[in-house]
């Protein structure tokens, strides 16, 4: 008897990386593959998602998006719920308010965190659709 695992996968079962929000836990999340994934905290902002062997950055989680969100990205863009908006905006965002103390320390693996992220935000053209910014506003 042959195993789904042997078939290939139909195509309305192909993975679309899109950012989405999620309610409860008040986080962004970004994963271009649908496959194994190592997660890797950062701070209590940023988690670095990588593949199985922790060398390619496939995604990225920002936690306290709503925070971002409110106290950064809508009063500088003048957002309304129907826009998007580009995920790289709210990583500067909070690197920006965060980034004298993560140099004052000399964070050098933390910032270069951040660069990774930004990295693959700006790369991936990862935006966050109205639908998602309707729920963290």
């Amino acid at each position: 008897m042959a195993h789904d695992l042997d078939r290939e996968p139909s195509s309305s079962q192909h993975y679309v990386p899109q950012a989405v929000y999620f309610t409860d836990s008040d986080c962004v999340e970004y994963v271009r593959e649908d496959a194994l994934s190592i997660y890797d905290r950062i701070d209590d902002f940023l988690t670095l998602i990588w593949d199985e062997t922790h060398l390619v950055l496939v995604g990225f989680k920002l936690k306290g998006f709503k925070y971002v969100f409110d106290a950064h990205l809508k009063p500088l863009f003048k957002l309304n719920d129907e826009q998007f908006i580009n995920l790289v905006s709210a990583i500067e965002a909070h690197f920006t308010a965060v980034g004298n103390e993560i140099f004052a320390r000399g964070e050098r693996a933390r910032a270069d965190a951040y660069k990774a992220a930004l990295k693959l935000a700006a790369n991936e053209n990862v935006r966050l659709s109205g639908a998602m910014l309707k729920m963290a506003a």
